[in-house]
């Protein structure tokens, strides 16, 4: 994982504290890269939320990571990459943004 397209932090996404698990194991398998964590603990729970808001609210901290200087972004939360993961790649990252399944 050394070939991130350039230098910046590893973002991790989730609704809430739940994605501190994984951030941590990320961490502990990768710990030469620095993280930004962010948890959007002000409008959680997702998982009775309509499509249409989980879209709008990961859509929403996927790019504020990407502000925050982050070149690879991983979703954490259950309910946001079933729900909108998919609608974000297709139709919102800039040409720039690559991504892999």
């Amino acid at each position: 994982m050394n070939n991130l397209k350039t230098s910046g932090p590893i973002g991790i996404f989730d609704s809430g504290y739940g994605g501190l698990t994984v951030f941590k194991e990320i961490q502990h398998l990768l710990p030469q890269y620095d993280y930004i964590y962010l948890g959007d603990n002000a409008r959680v729970p997702y998982g009775t939320r309509s499509f249409e808001t989980v879209y709008n609210y990961t859509k929403q901290c996927v790019f504020k990571l990407f502000d925050l200087g982050c070149n690879l972004i991983i979703l954490a939360c259950n309910t946001a990459s079933a729900k909108a993961l998919r609608t974000i790649q297709q139709n919102d990252l800039p040409p720039e943004r690559t991504y892999s399944e």
